[in-house]
């Protein structure tokens, strides 16, 4: 998200991909094992909002993860009706880690046609799944290369390429339904930066009806530079991301406030509901938004979120998140804490924020926001109990009665406090890891795709990482159950 250098490593992919879309509709639901890495010492909470425990909520759910195995930076991850999870990215910025066991193991996946780089954080990539169809959506930013003198042996085939500087400008969408047979939609030369996300959903009431698949793909990025903006667009593709042609600007639009809206606080979720309307989140100096269109991006309405806070700099860490019944979920940071707040009729209306962190933790870092089935909400993020620590724990929260009065949440740390996994160095370390990733498959599960660090940067400010993939377990039948303790697990926290 910020000024990029790359490496030239391969000639820059041509147009659109010849392959044609094959069985779009999403395949049978396969049975899949257990998830494997379950630690039943790794500390637990059932509570509700503002942290007050709740003592014997019954059988608390049991925190699973493992490790891909694979380097990686700016985390999202995806889960398809068929089982399979796609962690962006693995290795390096140009493959996906791919695992069919639910995270037990782990391979590449990669487009066959694509712009290649050889450095971290230059491409920001982002993967989704189509809720509807299965189909896995990957974009990329790209950008025209600037060559230097300096010869370096860096790229991913391991050829020697001559060391570039370039500005992320254009995006790359890639998609598939097995993970083998890629469709590449090239449009390095567009006039967008960075932060790109990609969302698909349903098409808007007489608005352009797709035509070859049944749903609406949104590709929205900052523009026309990165960073600095200043407006933020949305491309649309009504051929299920094979080509995409400019629907509109996000920001600035024709009732977007009259106030400063850095682009880099906006996009962070948001989605389409089943109806066709799309949202967009977006904080500015003097509070937060969500951006609403009724005709796929072309026109935009701003909503205030009530409570939300502006903008600290260039960031807000707010996100949004649309759950299947269209009931939108906002959460932003605030100290040491999470705060979620919940419209129930399309953003015009905000419900008091909800302190949704797990008990204890006094400091949160990273959090990204997640919803599925109507009051399911997730949110995946890094903590601790002490407020001045550098090095943090990975958590997940998520409830399944969000709509209820006082929701019910589990919290639950995905590795050992005692061994933090992941330090936020704010940039200065290669590769970033300036957000991660969360979501839900198609049996209600949610999966978190973090960063763990596995040392300090090296010399030239390196990094060693792996991808880091958690999820909670839920509690076994009552037969099988054992013995849960609150206190025993609410003193896992301390430390």
């Amino acid at each position: 998200m910020r000024q990029k250098s790359i490496v030239v490593a391969a000639l820059a992919c041509g147009a659109v991909s010849a392959c044609s879309f094959s069985s779009l509709a999403a395949p049978a639901q396969a049975a899949a094992p257990a998830p494997v890495g379950c630690n039943s010492h790794w500390p637990v909470m059932a509570h509700h909002a503002g942290g007050a425990r709740v003592r014997s909520p019954g059988p608390l759910p049991i925190p699973c993860a493992t490790e891909t195995g694979y380097a990686t930076s700016e985390t999202t991850i995806a889960a398809t009706p068929g089982g399979s999870l796609y962690f962006s990215p693995a290795n390096s910025e140009n493959s996906l880690g791919r695992s069919s066991d639910k995270g037990a193991s782990w391979f590449l996946a990669d487009p066959q046609q694509m712009q290649y780089t050889s450095l971290w954080n230059t491409v920001d990539p982002d993967v989704i799944v189509d809720r509807r169809t299965g189909r896995v959506f990957w974009v990329r930013a790209t950008g025209d290369l600037r060559t230097a003198p300096i010869l370096v042996d860096e790229s991913p085939l391991g050829w020697q390429a001559a060391t570039a500087t370039a500005y992320a400008h254009g995006f790359q969408v890639y998609s598939t339904n097995d993970g083998q047979n890629w469709v590449t939609a090239d449009y390095q030369h567009e006039a967008t930066g960075d932060w790109e996300k990609i969302y698909v959903g349903p098409p808007a009431a007489g608005a352009p009806q797709p035509s070859g698949y049944p749903d609406v793909v949104y590709m929205c990025a900052n523009a026309p530079f990165e960073v600095s903006g200043p407006g933020r667009d949305c491309y649309r593709s009504l051929d299920g991301g094979r080509t995409f042609a400019l629907a509109g600007y996000v920001l600035p639009s024709a009732s977007s406030p009259h106030d400063v809206c850095e682009p880099l606080a906006g996009g962070a979720g948001g989605g389409v509901g089943s109806d066709g309307t799309f949202y967009q989140p977006q904080s500015c100096q003097g509070g937060s938004w969500v951006a609403v269109s009724h005709d796929e991006g072309a026109s935009w309405s701003w909503l205030p979120i009530t409570g939300a806070p502006g903008t600290r700099g260039l960031l807000s860490g707010l996100q949004l998140a649309i759950d299947r019944a269209n009931n939108l979920y906002a959460l932003w940071p605030d100290g040491g804490q999470l705060e979620l707040s919940i419209s129930r009729d399309g953003g015009k209306r905000w419900g008091g924020p909800l302190a949704v962190a797990a008990p204890g933790l006094r400091q949160v870092d990273l959090p990204a926001l997640v919803a599925g089935a109507a009051g399911h909400v997730g949110v995946a993020y890094y903590g601790s109990t002490n407020a001045s620590a550098k090095s943090l724990t990975a958590y997940l929260t998520e409830t399944s009665d969000a709509l209820a009065h006082r929701p019910l949440f589990y919290s639950a740390g995905l590795n050992d406090p005692a061994h933090p996994i992941f330090q936020d160095y704010a940039g200065s370390d290669t590769p970033r890891a300036d957000f991660i990733g969360v979501t839900y498959d198609s049996s209600g599960n949610l999966w978190a795709g973090l960063v763990k660090q596995l040392g300090p940067p090296d010399a030239n400010s390196r990094v060693p990482t792996t991808g880091y993939v958690g999820t909670l377990k839920p509690a076994p039948p009552a037969r099988h159950r054992r013995t849960h303790h609150a206190p025993r697990r609410a003193a896992a926290f301390a430390g």
